[in-house]
């Protein structure tokens, strides 16, 4: 706390965990950096930032710094990424971030960022991670079935071609495969074994995300409920939203072990969740009809927003805003619409407070297009 000052605590409303590291570090009233102009606070936010990961930096153990979907990082935190790759008082210092070249073109903010680095004299690396290739896939089946490789080839031909050679997907194919006892342990000869006709002729999409809505749509009708209502509560959402979201509907007592077991679904904490990959949350909200998707969404945001108490309405603010925003259109009462307003309202002034600009000129906006 000694070696960044006092001046760290307005990183708190960002890095509200951040307090407990400090000790008795100097607090700063709230109120003062609310008085900052938003360029004057971005600075401060971003110079703040690097003084405290170079406070962090030693010798002896360098720190890696690792971000994903950076194709959807605002102009913020590539700021603070810029000027952390660029401050010549930062040594001892990696970061790796991960984006889908796809969505990223050479007017992209990201691409701008990179470019402004480079121009600095940074050494940016490249590495384009995408599928594995065939041997891979073969030399996977081979560690996982404990045998010689070319026992393994055919069936791994087979299974690149089906999935692309996307791991994920190679293991949810193996363990489909098992379930089915298209390969099974045998007895009699001590090994793993196969059914290679029948796995060659089992009809899989090699699309990905297509191949998951596939598999998807095989579960029983409750459990994809559920994954719909998931699908439109984001990338993380805990037990008790989608109770919220479900309101009447059955799901099934045991939806979370069973998305969990899948691989669908993935455990943070005790009774929180987030989509194991972002291409299975795109699988999961694939099931909803196109022409019912906005429905859907204003479905959900009316069954939170009605069973929220105000205690709590903070909390569930942006679940609530962002269902009903993508249902928007469909409202008609103008009374509604100044009510999802002040939602939005709301949504936009907690996003200001966590300092996220551009999400909370979204929401305003939202807003205003509703008041017009």
């Amino acid at each position: 706390s000694e070696a960044v000052g006092s001046g760290v605590s307005c990183l708190y409303d960002s890095i509200p965990s951040l307090r407990q590291f400090m000790g008795e570090c100097t607090e700063v009233d709230s109120s003062e950096s609310r008085k900052i102009a938003g360029n004057s606070l971005d600075q401060k936010l971003k110079y703040m930032f690097c003084k405290l990961i170079s406070a962090i930096l030693c010798r002896s153990q360098t720190l890696v710094l690792v971000l994903d979907d950076l194709q959807w990082a605002d102009e913020m935190t590539l700021g603070v990424i810029r000027m952390l790759m660029t401050d010549p008082e930062i040594h001892h210092f990696v970061f790796l971030g991960c984006y889908r070249e796809n969505e990223v073109n050479e007017s992209h903010i990201l691409s701008t960022n990179l470019n402004d680095i480079r121009e600095q004299g940074i050494n940016v690396m490249t590495i384009k991670v995408g599928a594995i290739e065939k041997e891979s896939t073969n030399a996977l089946l081979s560690d996982v079935m404990c045998l010689p490789p070319n026992l393994c080839r055919p069936l791994s031909n087979v299974v690149h071609r089906k999935t692309g050679g996307v791991i994920m997907f190679v293991l949810q194919l193996l363990a489909s495969l098992n379930d089915e006892g298209l390969i099974w342990y045998s007895i009699n000869s001590r090994r793993w074994v196969f059914d290679l006709q029948k796995i060659d002729l089992k009809e899989m999409s090699e699309d990905v995300v297509k191949h998951m809505t596939e598999n998807m749509s095989r579960l029983p009708g409750k459990v994809q409920l559920g994954l719909k209502l998931c699908a439109c509560l984001g990338p993380s959402f805990d037990a008790t939203l989608l109770e919220k979201a479900r309101k009447d509907a059955a799901i099934g007592d045991d939806f979370f072990e069973t998305c969990v077991e899948d691989g669908f679904l993935q455990t943070e904490g005790c009774s929180s969740y987030k989509w194991s990959h972002d291409q299975v949350q795109q699988a999961a909200y694939g099931l909803i009809p196109l022409q019912r998707r906005e429905k859907v969404h204003l479905l959900i945001g009316s069954r939170l927003l009605l069973s929220t108490p105000p205690s709590e309405m903070m909390r569930f603010i942006f679940h609530i805003a962002d269902n009903i925003n993508r249902g928007a259109k469909l409202l008609d009462n103008l009374e509604q619409k100044y009510e999802v307003a002040a939602l939005n309202l709301k949504a936009g002034e907690k996003m200001l407070q966590q300092h996220s600009f551009h999400s909370a000129v979204k929401y305003l906006m939202s807003g205003i297009t509703l008041l017009e």
